[in-house]
């Protein structure tokens, strides 16, 4: 019998492993190949689901709110119920010979909360546990923003450091023409010493970008529970949307039901009510406690067997405790409600100052786009070309390549604080997209 046991034990255990197998393969083929994908290209949506599925924060969230749901329901179940032993009347002199004793009892009990208490109850522990699922919600929320944020990040130290490594391959021909117009006399030796010293700062500009560029990629990595120096490869093209700016309007109707943190306001309002009733009801009607008890009598003339039972109640009317706890939960209440009001208005003013920093970014990029960046090429290019005839000096060469450089980067840092402000609209509103923003 033991080994048939042995064997469909097996058997189940082989069937179990057969079904997870494949399962467990493909989890493991998707995970290889995101991590392919991350070390060769840095595409948000790739980072943005990894995030969302690895994040250490979200999952202790989340266990927390799996947590607080099994405590809620743990909360509306009666108390324990008790079992009891007494024995009476054994002599003293032998305390052992309980076949002597007056009455030996086993019973149990049994209390019961005030009417309507133990529900009450159960509601504010529910109203406890959607707090918990709401939190868990707006922590998502906030991880998603933070890989946008850092994405915009990651991605503005990568182009700038391109656009200093092109700007030093500008500046090395630059110099390459001082040392030309040096030897045919068209130049001085103040010339190249000062292409020099802008190779010099160049360099040094290099060095800080890179820093700039490892911490925002190890943030990532993080986010994702990645290993710090886990390889991620350049991110992909930030790009800006042509279009009208947020429908402020639309998005703060939906605020209610888009920003956990306004539901969280709500539940806790809720859960005051139902603790406020639950104290209520607890000073005005009483506690039950029913037990039920079988009795032996060993010395018994006519009998040995019996039982008992008994009713308690509480006096809650006497307790000034009770007094305390109303007052106490009305003022929790109150409080709760208070919250709420508050919450609505910072929720409302964060979504009306994303929405202006949105619109200021996205202003900003268009004039740096359409107007500057080709004034600063064409000055670039006007003065290169009056240099290499020898017309310009080394001053002038400068400042056309800084203005260009500075452009440059400008430019990209706009981009880079379009995506940054489209992520805090996004989080602002509760939503994962609106309309108008970088993509």
């Amino acid at each position: 019998m033991r080994s048939v046991r042995s064997t469909v034990r097996a058997t189940a255990l082989t069937s179990v492993l057969a079904l997870l197998t494949p399962l467990t393969a493909r989890d493991a083929r998707a995970g290889s190949g995101d991590e392919t994908e991350l070390a060769t290209s840095a595409r948000l949506e790739t980072i943005l689901r990894v995030a969302l599925d690895r994040n250490r924060d979200l999952a202790e969230v989340q266990a927390r709110a799996r947590a607080a749901a099994a405590r809620g329901q743990a909360a509306s179940r009666l108390p324990d119920l008790e079992a009891k032993y007494e024995q009476w009347g054994v002599p003293l002199s032998r305390p052992y010979a309980l076949d002597r004793a007056d009455t030996l009892m086993i019973g149990v009990r049994q209390t019961f909360p005030a009417w309507g208490a133990l529900e009450a109850r159960g509601r504010a522990a529910a109203e406890d546990a959607g707090g918990a699922e709401d939190a868990a919600r707006a922590r998502r929320q906030e991880i998603a923003a933070q890989v946008r944020r850092t994405f915009a990040t990651y991605y503005k130290a990568d182009q700038e450091l391109r656009l200093h490594r092109e700007h030093v391959g500008l500046t090395s021909r630059v110099m390459e023409l001082a040392k030309l117009n040096q030897r045919t006399g068209h130049g001085g030796l103040q010339d190249v010493l000062r292409l020099e010293l802008e190779m010099t700062r160049l360099h040094t500009d290099v060095a800080r970008i890179e820093r700039e560029q490892r911490s925002s990629r190890t943030l990532l990595n993080a986010l994702m529970d990645r290993a710090p120096d886990a390889p991620l490869g350049p991110p992909e093209d930030l790009s800006v949307v042509p279009g009208a700016g947020a429908d402020v309007a639309s998005l703060e109707h939906g605020l209610d039901a888009n920003r956990p943190e306004i539901d969280a306001a709500a539940r806790a309002v809720r859960r005051s009510e139902a603790a406020l009733e639950g104290s209520r009801r607890a000073a005005h009607l009483p506690s039950l406690m029913i037990g039920v008890d079988y009795w032996y009598m060993p010395m018994g003339i006519e009998t040995h067997h019996g039982y008992g039972a008994m009713v308690a109640i509480n006096l809650p009317w006497l307790s000034g405790r009770r007094r305390d706890e109303i007052r106490e939960g009305e003022q929790t209440l109150e409080a709760e409600r208070h919250a709420l009001a508050s919450t609505r208005n910072a929720v409302r003013y964060e979504l009306r100052d994303a929405a202006a920093r949105l619109e200021s970014a996205r202003q900003s990029f268009t004039i740096v786009d359409r107007d500057l960046l080709a004034q600063a090429k064409r000055s670039l290019d006007a003065t290169e070309a009056a240099y290499a005839s020898g017309r310009g000096d080394a001053a002038s060469m400068l400042d056309a390549l800084r203005s260009y450089l500075q452009v440059r980067i400008e430019r990209v840092r706009a981009l880079a604080e379009v995506a940054a402000s489209q992520a805090d609209l996004e989080r602002a509103a509760g939503t994962p997209a609106v309309a108008g923003g970088a993509r």
